[in-house]
């Protein structure tokens, strides 16, 4: 059986599993929780195509004792697998990488623009009722634009930026990119602080890892200039909630844009979106789904799930399974399933 989960995915893409494996496909489009996913798994479960929102803990993992595969729909797996576990199983962890690129990176941009020209506030006015010139908007041209990771997301917002509208685009990466320097013209800043201090707009496009969590705190916000933007179409805890609160009340941070946002039941969540709810720019982890790119990602992993059921490896697996395990099928009750 192949358990699939997350909504909006198009079935018909499920059949090479079926055809060429003989698996039953079980899909259950709605958010699991840990209980119901750690049952699911435990029920003869070969491959799992993770679409949804759940989080596959250590402990779910361990129920799923006749799991080989999962297939990961997205990059971001960090914190939906816990991948170290999977690795101590002898389970396969596959991302699909490349897949929502131009997506996520159309979806940023737009919400830069939105942004930048407040056009939330601006809706349904006849006149636009500026109290002063420094109300409007700058050109994007004009803006000092940071993009905090400079993966493949990264370098194609930076792409957009600089050759659609000539913006000025400095990057902080965890390994400098000499060569997307030279290509795209872009300045390379050595830490996350020096990125914010010379960052009209600040972009955040990196991984939620335990590294990264908090990673733009209160000591990053304060360098940043006066009325500033950050866009977070990553993961929110990247942004310390707390240090976006205080941005916020005394307008270093303008605007602050979220593709997914904190815990509103949290404190945090609840007091940003009581008082700032004008200044906040909140969408529901959207940036990756198009038709196309749902349609990329899963033809991606229901690939991966088939080269490892068929070879016992995949190009996309993440992890350290296969330098313990190399390409061996895991072996459950006695045989290899």
């Amino acid at each position: 059986m192949v358990l699939v989960t997350g909504a909006g995915i198009d079935t018909k893409l499920l059949a090479p599993l079926e055809k060429q494996h003989g698996l039953k496909v079980l899909y259950l489009p709605g958010p699991l929780d840990e209980t119901e996913l750690g049952h699911r798994l435990g029920q003869h479960v070969r491959a799992y195509l993770h679409g949804g929102e759940e989080r596959a803990t250590g402990g779910v993992l361990r129920k799923a004792t006749s799991l080989q595969v999962v297939a990961f729909v997205g990059v971001g797996y960090e914190n939906f697998v816990d991948v170290p576990t999977a690795d101590e199983l002898n389970i396969a962890v596959t991302n699909t990488p490349g897949a929502a690129t131009d997506a996520v990176a159309a979806f940023t941009v737009g919400q830069i623009i939105n942004a930048n020209w407040r056009i939330p506030h601006r809706l349904g006015r006849h006149v636009p009722g500026w109290g002063d010139p420094g109300d409007m908007p700058h050109e994007l041209g004009a803006c000092r634009v940071g993009i905090l990771g400079m993966g493949a997301n990264g370098q194609r917002i930076a792409e957009i930026l600089r050759d659609g509208f000539d913006a000025t685009v400095a990057y902080h990466s965890r390994t400098r990119k000499e060569d997307v320097e030279r290509r795209l013209g872009l300045s390379y800043r050595g830490s996350v602080s020096e990125l914010a201090e010379g960052s009209d707009i600040l972009v955040v496009m990196v991984p939620e890892t335990d590294e990264t969590r908090s990673m733009i705190d209160r000591s990053v916000i304060e360098l940043m200039p006066w009325g500033s933007v950050i866009v977070n179409t990553a993961r929110p805890a990247i942004v310390d909630p707390h240090a976006l609160y205080e941005g916020l009340s005394d307008g270093r941070v303008r605007m602050a844009v979220f593709d997914g946002f904190y815990d509103l039941d949290s404190d945090a969540g609840l007091k940003l979106t009581r008082d700032f709810a004008d200044r906040l720019l909140v969408t529901g982890h959207i940036a990756s789904h198009t038709q196309e790119t749902m349609n990329r990602m899963i033809t991606q992993a229901v690939a991966s799930i088939d080269n490892y059921l068929t070879n016992g490896t995949d190009e996309h697996e993440v992890g350290k399974r296969r330098d313990t395990f190399g390409t061996a099928l895991r072996v459950t009750c006695g045989r290899s399933s």
